[in-house]
């Protein structure tokens, strides 16, 4: 223990050495499968595959305490008591997968060709886990259950199962090398949603056209446009992610209720089901063109893409109102559309035994809040804006002199201090001065680009990747920016120092800190305290 120093500071090697959660795991995987050709073109798969593993964790962290070299003895930091406890837990399950599949493969004449695929799949999901513990272990180097005392212990345990239904069918069809069309369906009905809303039917049709294979195209453009592709496709899917497995099952919890004069323990219901909540949909549609120039050597692909998300999958804001009584249900809540478009530009050619390659791919997405079925308040999340835009004040800078401070709208601020802008002009700052900025998104970036190229000589290779983003903006306040941040188990950084505002450092980052009083350090030279 350092002098002063804060009681709850740990020991990050004590921790690291003494507080582990060790563990072992089993897993087999398993898979088989029968093919059957009964008649030519026809092909019929059956296939099996079980995921089994069972995995044991145990803790016994050491006792041990902080030592006080001041006074010679063990302080009152206690990292681990003596009474610990000895816990194990374990976890067993598997998933199952069967697949039933019909491909079926013909050609009509020598222009047509023809396939078609139907599947029938089952997913099943086990899940199992079991937790003891005791405290009072009559030795610090054991670990099993048996050496701790049964004065305090404790017992969990719970399962739960998933599963998952689906009926895909696919129908391919080429005209002379150079019309496409697939046409695919699926219905998948999973076990987290209620009977009457546990299935949903997501088709999809895509069309493409190789237009270099037509006459009139090698004509124009010889052998400088060698691969011409366009293609378009509308589909949907399918989203149940985020729903609980048990989720849509009515489930009891105890809570205290008046029997007479007397307080006793019940079960009541604690939560509201939505018996109509069912799939997330997802529909896109997508406009793409692929070009390759010079023998493919030079090749470039360009996508444009319009994807609407309905009925979006999202706890409700009702909990809000319910103050605690029970928990809102799950709802299908709004539409929200993603825009956007990729690119990519590729040239890879061979000179003498050197291979060389290099490829540019770029993507842009803007998001757009079409629908929203519960109130919405003012923030981050509003109707025919970006979802999760930024939205923040504006700022002026940081105030150098009071004159500065009398300038603006009076605001509580000092020297040193950021300055908002009145943006309504109302003569004071508060929420109606915040403002949006649309081109930004708080969660992921809206602009992508990445750069990469390789070189292969006699079995020898090199490669370099280069990635970048934009678009993504957010503020927020942490132990490493904030200016008044704890002296409690934080030490100051160099840009502590350096750069906050200051009368000697007018032009800092930041705004200036807050007063703190630091003692027990020798003040190094060149630092300002």
């Amino acid at each position: 223990m350092a002098y002063g120093e804060d009681p709850q500071a740990y020991n990050p090697y004590t921790v690291y050495q003494n507080m582990l959660n060790r563990q072992n795991r089993q897993e087999a995987n398993t898979m088989m499968y029968w093919d059957w050709t009964p008649i030519k073109g026809l092909t019929a798969t059956i296939d099996y595959a079980l995921n089994y593993y069972n995995q044991f964790s145990w803790q016994a962290n050491t006792p041990n305490q902080a030592f006080n070299f001041q006074t010679n003895s063990f302080g009152s930091r206690v990292y681990v008591g003596p009474n610990a406890p000895i816990v194990n837990n374990t976890f067993t399950g598997y998933k199952t997968m069967l697949n039933g599949r019909l491909n079926y493969h013909t050609t009509i004449g020598t222009d047509h060709d023809i396939s078609g695929m139907f599947v029938y799949s089952e997913e099943y999901w086990y899940n199992r886990f079991q937790g003891a513990s005791r405290n009072d272990r009559l030795n610090p180097g054991l670990r099993e259950i048996d050496a701790g005392l049964t004065n305090i212990q404790s017992t969990s345990g719970y399962s739960n199962t998933e599963g998952l239904r689906s009926y895909i069918g696919r129908v391919n069809y080429t005209a002379f090398n150079r019309y496409l069309l697939e046409a695919n369906f699926r219905v998948d009905g999973s076990s987290k949603f209620l009977p009457g809303s546990q299935y949903g039917f997501f088709p999809s049709v895509a069309l493409g056209w190789r237009f270099t294979e037509e006459d009139f195209m090698n004509r124009l453009t010889g052998s400088f446009l060698t691969n011409g592709k366009l293609r378009v496709s509308y589909g949907t899917l399918g989203n149940n992610s985020g729903v609980g497995r048990y989720e849509q099952q009515t489930t009891l919890a105890g809570n205290p209720y008046m029997l007479g004069s007397d307080i006793v323990r019940g079960l009541v219901n604690s939560k509201l089901l939505n018996r109509d909540l069912t799939w997330e949909e997802t529909s896109v549609l997508n406009i793409g063109l692929e070009l390759g120039f010079l023998n493919n050597r030079l090749t470039a692909e360009l996508d444009y893409y319009d994807r609407l998300t309905t009925g979006m999958n999202r706890p409700s804001e009702l909990s809000i109102l319910l103050e605690g009584a029970y928990n809102a249900p799950r709802r299908n809540i709004g539409d929200l559309r993603n825009r956007g478009i990729e690119a990519t530009l590729s040239w890879r050619d061979k000179v003498g035994g050197i291979g060389y390659g290099v490829s540019l791919n770029a993507s842009y997405n803007r998001t757009n809040l079409e629908q929203w079925n519960e109130f919405l308040t003012r923030g981050w999340v509003f109707l025919d804006m970006p979802y999760h835009f930024v939205y923040t004040y504006e700022d002026m800078g940081i105030a150098q002199t009071w004159q500065d401070i009398y300038n603006a709208t009076p605001q509580g601020a000092q020297p040193g201090d950021i300055l908002r802008k009145d943006l309504n002009g109302d003569g004071r700052i508060d929420g109606n001065d915040m403002k949006a900025d649309t081109k930004s998104q708080r969660d992921r970036p809206t602009t992508f680009a990445a750069l990469n190229g390789y070189i292969t000589w006699k079995g020898f290779d090199v490669s370099f990747l280069l990635q970048a983003s934009a678009g993504r903006k957010d503020f927020w306040l942490n132990a490493f920016n904030n200016t008044n941040f704890s002296a409690s188990r934080y030490a100051a950084t160099w840009n502590h120092w350096t750069n906050p505002w200051s009368l000697d450092n007018r032009q800092g980052h930041g705004p200036a800190w807050v007063e703190v009083v630091i003692t027990g350090l020798k003040q190094p030279s060149g630092w300002t305290i």
